[in-house]
């Protein structure tokens, strides 16, 4: 397990990199077998007594965040948008929001994915870069904290640092460190 959270109703969502040795590009010898699983206590007990595959197929997921009714999953070279929208706890949505993140270094690429105050999603992302397009606008940038629109249609690049991060936040007056 590499993030977790639970949703509003109680419900513990898991990313579990099961594929971490493998090439982010899935050329290794393996199938990606990364997933996203569900935990969820039915009978009030306090303990899970139901889990299901939320998502797989996934090849190096290192974040994710609730968006939108579904959640958004850093996916290097990728983020996709996941949404079970007949209610079987399945994603039966899949779609990639945009990409461009670099897979040179699985250590140094995007993670820290959190919603914040100003509907924005943060994220932070070491030395393997963005360098892709967002609605026509061409971005590149690396080693810092970004944020980008839950729909996918704008990204901004906000602070630089030095090599990688290991976490972002928020205070109560909302700054980010």
């Amino acid at each position: 397990p590499v993030a977790m959270a639970w949703d509003g109703n109680g419900v513990l969502y898991v990313v579990e990199m099961r594929t971490y040795m493998q090439t982010a590009d899935a050329t290794g010898e393996q199938e990606p077998k990364s997933r996203i699983s569900r935990h969820e206590d039915t009978n009030g007990d306090g303990k899970c007594d139901k889990v299901k595959i939320f998502a797989d197929g996934l090849n190096i997921p290192t974040s994710f965040t609730f968006a939108l009714g579904g959640i958004i999953v850093a996916h290097a070279p990728e983020f996709i948008f996941f949404k079970d929208t007949n209610g079987d706890d399945k994603a039966d949505v899949r779609e990639v929001l945009f990409k461009g993140f670099g897979v040179g270094d699985t250590h140094a690429g995007p993670s820290n994915l959190r919603y914040g105050f100003d509907n924005w999603i943060y994220g932070t992302v070491g030395y393997s870069r963005f360098n892709g397009e967002v609605n026509g606008k061409k971005h590149n940038f690396g080693m810092g904290v970004f944020r980008f629109k839950p729909d996918g249609s704008d990204i901004e690049f906000l602070h630089q640092f030095n090599n990688n991060t290991w976490g972002v936040g928020f205070n109560e007056a909302g700054d980010v460190f």
